[in-house]
């Protein structure tokens, strides 16, 4: 097994305690390296996503960590594991070199070669058919002419971030937090909503996005739920809207957005299951101190498509969504947002290519859209313009001031 040209990784196989009890490998120590695809990219990738599947064959060795003992094979992806264990042409070769418990076995660590070394990732999510590893090397260690050098390291840069890397999604924060990053085209309101959401999935799915990837483990969301809004005069910085989502009896996701204008980057806080029992105008006025009008209170149905950078680590959405007011639903938006949504990172974070990649995503959508033949308005257009816009067309639709909006 040699060092892995661009498009390729090596997998560790190992003892799967080595990510909760971090130590040296004995020298008669069983491993399995694998080596797997990878799309190619110009520069070292922050996320690898191998998959278990199909009849592509796979390089296997496995051997004892000094080498004294070692077997090679092909094996077809989709035989390398047997859900979540090693398959049986894994089992049978560890058995061969002197391993006692092979079901303690898993894929732990991948490196992808470098001139000046190995870059290593640690496993963020596996399944039966697919494993997700970040990057926990901001530079290249070990020698690159050894294949197994880099597992050492590896294991020490993981105990260092464990609980982070152990945990569900527990390596997700946000790059420029505080503020929202979002494009939207807003579209003909009787426009299907399905069929764009499926191409889009679609599309994401098979690689035509490039560099990115269907988010791991979490490719597509649907959403339907009421939205109660109330525009923000002021204090002064708090200009904007601040909206309840019920989540379920006596709470609410409290979202709150500060701007002037509607604008790319907006400031944004969220807070989740809040509980309210008061009238939510008086909850608006005493316990967030602000001065706001009720808006008219909308239903709004939503298909995520999300999916992540191979090359930075950020996650991003496509959101595919109608909005109609409860009291006229007549008064419909649609529109398909781009939005930034976090990172799933331990390294220090690229935020500047938060924006060159939305930026290149949205023309992607955007092209998508005229593929489709719907005429689009692409800016910046939020849901509280949409209500202002309709109560100034429709003043009768606009809640009384003075009357409560109950939970």
């Amino acid at each position: 097994m040699t060092t892995p040209d661009t498009g390729q990784a090596l997998l560790l196989i190992a003892d799967a305690d080595l990510l909760y009890q971090p130590r040296p490998l004995r020298p008669d120590e069983p491993i399995t390296i694998v080596t797997v695809p990878t799309p190619a990219q110009p520069q070292t990738p922050h996320t690898i996503i191998p998959e278990f599947k199909g009849h592509q064959p796979l390089s296997v060795l496995t051997r004892t960590h000094d080498g004294s003992r070692q077997h090679t094979q092909q094996i077809p992806a989709e035989a390398l594991l047997d859900g979540l264990r090693p398959g049986p042409a894994v089992t049978d070769a560890l058995n061969l070199i002197g391993e006692r418990y092979p079901t303690r076995h898993a894929p732990l660590f991948c490196a992808t070669g470098h001139p000046d070394g190995w870059h290593i990732y640690s496993r963020v999510h596996l399944r039966a058919d697919a494993a997700c590893f970040i990057r926990t090397s901001a530079a290249p260690v070990g020698d690159p002419s050894d294949p197994i050098g880099w597992i050492c390291d590896a294991v020490t840069r993981h105990s260092a971030r464990a609980a982070q890397l152990n945990s569900l999604d527990c390596a997700l924060i946000k790059a420029h937090a505080g503020k929202e990053i979002e494009t939207k085209f807003t579209l003909p309101s009787d426009t299907p909503l399905w069929p764009l959401a499926v191409d889009l999935h679609d599309r994401v799915a098979s690689g035509a996005l490039p560099d990115m990837a269907p988010r791991f483990r979490d490719p597509l969301e649907m959403w339907d739920f009421s939205n109660i809004l109330f525009e923000v005069h002021g204090p002064g910085p708090q200009r904007g809207y601040v909206s309840f989502l019920y989540t379920r009896p006596g709470l609410y996701q409290v979202k709150r957005k500060n701007y002037d204008a509607d604008a790319l980057v907006r400031h944004e806080h969220v807070d989740i299951n809040v509980p309210i029992t008061e009238p939510l105008n008086r909850y608006v006025r005493d316990t967030l101190g602000l001065s706001a009008r009720p808006m008219p209170s909308f239903r709004r149905m939503r298909y995520d498509i999300n999916f992540e950078s191979l090359r930075t680590g950020h996650h991003y959405g496509i959101m595919v969504d109608r909005c109609a007011l409860h009291v006229d639903p007549t008064e419909t938006l649609v529109q398909v947002e781009v939005e930034y949504l976090r990172t799933r990172s331990v390294l220090p974070l690229d935020e500047p290519a938060v924006f060159t990649e939305l930026e290149h995503i949205t023309e992607w959508v955007a092209g998508i859209l005229t593929e489709h033949t719907l005429p689009t308005q692409r800016g910046y257009y939020s849901k509280l313009s949409f209500l202002r816009d309709a109560v100034a067309g429709k003043p009768h639709l606009l809640p009384p001031v003075d009357k409560d909006t109950h939970p």
